[in-house]
């Protein structure tokens, strides 16, 4: 089978994210961690759409694949 790669910017999966915000209290920090994993199911349900799977997280990257059409 042929496969078809994509690279993108991990900053693209975690759009939305407040990552420089420092979490001062437990809840805060749980709200932060809420956020940010709704924003990486949703660009990964966006690239899913187009049928890219994701194979790994490396460094600032994620790499993704799908099927040659």
């Amino acid at each position: 089978m042929k496969w078809d790669y994509k690279v993108v910017s991990i900053d693209l999966l975690f759009k939305g994210s407040n990552d420089h915000d420092i979490a001062v209290s437990k809840d805060a920090a749980n709200a932060r961690r809420a956020s940010a994993g709704e924003g990486i199911e949703s660009a990964l349900k966006e690239l899913g759409k187009e049928s890219w799977e994701l194979v790994s997280i490396t460094g600032e990257f994620g790499i993704f694949k799908k099927p040659v059409d």
